[in-house]
């Protein structure tokens, strides 16, 4: 594929984020968005909080390569912004489906691309503390930002906890999914020897725990349908502002999702525990 389109909708979606943000700031729009204690002593203000999630593309020092950063909250936004989003959203898909293509038909070049990606925009990613990273963050930097192009009466946000995700797995996909990492480790090599002692028509189950969402809950009384929308969010939601700018009613959930209450296990349970190759997270079924 013409790699200098992919280079182009990275850009495009930067320099509207950018734009969007400048707008946002200029306009001072009516929000609500809870601010934790390191913001606090930050002294970030909720739109600068809110800005710098819109602009959230690199890892931050320390991050998890598995997380990906996020927050709530609502943003009363004019219809030009509500534009601005909508167009940014449409260049996160192009290219969301441009990285998967170039991923798929040519890996190597993709991981040369992905370095150059990481390092552009240096003044950017300066002025938002990311100095010296250069490591892109491709879910956060293709997640749609929550556009609504209706004002709620009210939003009810929640944490919503998934469980896990269960994918089949082969004996043969297993062992490429490992020989894809760096089998010059020993933990690799020693999976790898784990791996075929394994006659070749063994199940496995890759199994991965799904990280708590946040749920938005909205509700309408404007007389149109639907008079009730749930959306899953990671970024705070822009939505139509009313006339006499007054915000939506909504409650003020804890930052930081709940710990999930463990549920008692099963003594049936047909996946064992322990992972057999934690590299990939793969477990084998329990034999009873």
């Amino acid at each position: 594929m013409n790699t200098s389109l992919l280079i182009e909708s990275f850009d495009q979606i930067v320099q509207g984020s950018q734009q969007l943000c400048k707008t946002l700031r200029s306009e001072q729009n009516s929000l609500w968005l809870p601010l934790s204690e390191a913001d606090t002593i930050q002294n970030l203000t909720p739109l600068q909080k809110a800005t710098s999630y819109y602009q959230d593309f690199w890892y931050q020092n320390g991050q998890d390569g598995r997380e990906t950063r996020s927050c709530f909250g609502l943003i009363a936004a004019n219809e030009e912004q509500l534009k601005q989003a909508i167009m940014i959203n449409q260049h996160k898909e192009v290219f969301k489906q441009q990285v998967k293509q170039l991923q798929t038909q040519q890996k190597k070049h993709w991981n040369e691309l992905k370095g150059q990606l990481a390092q552009r925009h240096n003044q950017l990613r300066e002025s938002l503390h990311f100095s010296g990273l250069t490591r892109l963050h491709l879910k956060q930097t293709w997640r749609h930002i929550p556009v609504i192009e209706r004002c709620p009466s009210r939003v009810g946000f929640n944490w919503y906890h998934s469980g896990r995700s269960i994918q089949k797995y082969t004996v043969e996909q297993a062992q490429q999914a490992l020989l894809n990492l760096d089998t010059s480790s020993d933990h690799i090599q020693t999976q790898l020897n784990l791996l075929s002692k394994l006659p070749g028509h063994t199940p496995l189950a890759k199994v991965q725990n799904l990280a708590p969402t946040m749920r938005a809950n909205l509700f309408f009384d404007d007389n149109a349908l639907p008079a009730r929308q749930a959306m899953n969010i990671s970024l705070p939601i822009l939505f139509k502002t009313s006339p006499d700018q007054k915000m939506p009613s909504h409650n003020e959930p804890d930052l930081e999702p709940p710990m999930e209450r463990k549920r008692a296990v099963r003594s049936d349970r047909k996946i064992e525990d322990e992972p057999f190759l934690p590299s990939i997270r793969v477990h084998r079924y329990n034999t009873f």
